[in-house]
């Protein structure tokens, strides 16, 4: 992501969570459309019991928080690039480990079973498209198994101006040259998203 973008999407969460706190504004979800999409990922993703997770993107750790109260067992571990946000996560659930990373700049060194991505690519900010390409390449090279993700569709019937959409031909052409043909795509568990399943 272009050093604008970077800086208009750390501005934008941090007001959004001054404004809202513990809440899922605070990364601009509707409570109900958030827990609809944990579900939906959740779904795709199948048995992660004993996995060893990676949350991109977590934010406030809200998925985790989904996770335990699914009763699940396994090893989390949430990145965010927002420290504001790493901070607030890792008081609020002291068992699990979260770290502050701007994978484009930094990357990780370590590899992980799963990769869940939710809600990471909505917000249009100046080099989001190249940064959506450059981030899911990175990730896929950090997946033992399976990156499971959601972008919004761009053949959604309304669209806002602040988020960003997807053309699931674009998005799926890219997956198969640049990554793997052995690839899911799924279009009809969240109105207006679209859920893929890439594998490894």
């Amino acid at each position: 992501m272009d050093p604008l973008g970077k800086k208009e999407l750390l501005s934008f969460y941090d007001r959004h969570f001054k404004d809202f706190g513990d809440d899922p504004r605070a990364v601009r979800w509707a409570p109900g459309g958030q827990r609809r999409r944990y579900e939906a990922l959740l779904q795709i993703t199948g048995d992660i019991t004993g996995k060893d997770i990676l949350d991109f993107g977590c934010g406030k750790g809200d998925l985790y928080g989904f996770i335990l109260e699914k009763g699940l067992s396994l090893c989390y571990c949430g990145v965010d690039v927002n420290k504001n946000f790493i901070d607030f996560a890792a008081r609020k659930f002291p068992g699990a480990e979260f770290i502050a990373a701007d994978i484009e700049e930094s990357g990780l060194r370590r590899l992980f079973d799963i990769i869940l991505c939710c809600g990471v690519f909505n917000l249009r900010v100046g080099g989001i498209e190249e940064s959506v390409r450059n981030v899911l390449k990175k990730l896929f090279g950090l997946c033992r198994e399976a990156m499971h993700f959601n972008v919004l569709s761009y053949n959604t019937l309304q669209r806002d101006i602040e988020l960003f959409y997807v053309r699931p031909e674009e998005i799926s052409r890219f997956i198969r040259t640049e990554l793997t043909v052995n690839a899911v795509m799924r279009d009809d568990l969240v109105k207006g998203d679209l859920f893929l399943s890439i594998y490894k």
